[in-house]
């Protein structure tokens, strides 16, 4: 199938292109053409959003969130998205908690399905480990970017409350490693905390490679590719129920039950404290290797190029 591949930023880490690149990688590698010219495509497939439509093309926009902070013009954000949302012919939600996000602002969706984020399990699980922490009894790590893009700390990734986690349920011999941005956290205890900074994709992978657990405790996030290739890598996640990343968090994960949202827009960026003793059992048991995810998508693509 030749598809064109709109709106993704190629060397970009940010995780609608970096699930772009990966999609499109497993596509090409399996007898597939990624196209950017339109006329030579049976279906366009755009990143978050247009940058146009082409006349008897199939567009399908495949959508992580969108925006509901207050202290933001999300209204103002939002609107190119929305834009293409009310053209397309076809949505892809990462998750059934992206679909509410969404749908609960910009209404509901035609002709929309729901297909979660895959990993190159293979190529992660070939990946060697990370080395220099073999002394330790247990490896913990979270990845994130902890900024908005405007410089402020992004408090719903709660780097604080995985630190806390891990301060309250470690060993005297485990170590966390954490990557990615520490915004205005401090490093409470340097000598069982590592900050790493921001590492690319290959060093993420050896990370999680030699990692026992895995913390991802932000709340909101629609479908984080770093808990996806974390899973796939083999590390036990914990995360929280609020968001979409219980739902490739695995079956046997660790997660820490929230109050529901509403989804009514508010100011997002508060800080919150978890109360750890609230747990709950995943119902969510879904197949993220990138073959079952590619294996969707492509039907979906010929549902769409037929329809």
């Amino acid at each position: 199938m030749n598809i064109l591949f709109d709106n993704v930023d190629w060397n970009s880490a940010a995780g609608p292109h970096w699930f772009g690149r990966k999609l499109a990688d497993y596509l090409r590698n399996n007898g597939h053409q990624i196209n950017l010219d339109p006329s030579v495509c049976q279906v366009q497939l755009s990143i978050v959003m247009a940058s146009q439509k082409h006349e008897g093309l199939p567009l399908i926009q495949r959508l992580d969130g969108i925006y509901y902070d207050t202290t933001k013009n999300y209204k103002d954000l939002n609107y190119p998205i929305s834009a293409t949302y009310d053209i397309a012919d076809g949505v892809v939600f990462q998750s059934g908690w992206s679909k509410k996000l969404v749908e609960s602002i910009f209404g509901p969706a035609d002709n929309c399905t729901i297909i979660h984020n895959g990993a190159d399990i293979e190529t992660i699980q070939s990946t060697d480990p990370a080395t220099g922490l073999e002394s330790f009894d247990k490896v913990w790590s979270c990845a994130s970017s902890w900024f908005y893009e405007d410089g402020i700390p992004r408090n719903i990734k709660r780097l604080d409350e995985n630190i806390r986690y891990f301060q309250e349920h470690s060993g005297e011999r485990d170590i966390l490693c954490v990557a990615g941005h520490p915004g205005n956290t401090e490093n409470p205890d340097p000598m069982k905390i590592v900050f790493l900074g921001e590492l690319d994709i290959p060093s993420l992978y050896s990370l999680y490679r030699a990692s026992d657990y895995f913390i991802h405790l932000g709340r909101f996030d629609n479908c984080p590719n770093v808990v996806v290739d974390a899973r796939a890598a083999g590390c036990h996640i914990i995360c929280s129920s609020l968001g979409g990343t219980i739902e490739v968090a695995g079956k046997d994960a660790t997660v820490i039950e929230e109050d529901e949202w509403d989804f009514v827009p508010f100011e997002a960026n508060l800080k919150t404290v978890l109360d750890f003793t609230r747990k709950k059992v995943n119902p969510y048991d879904k197949n993220i290797s990138m073959e079952f995810v590619a294996d969707e998508y492509l039907e979906y693509f010929e549902e769409m190029k037929n329809d």
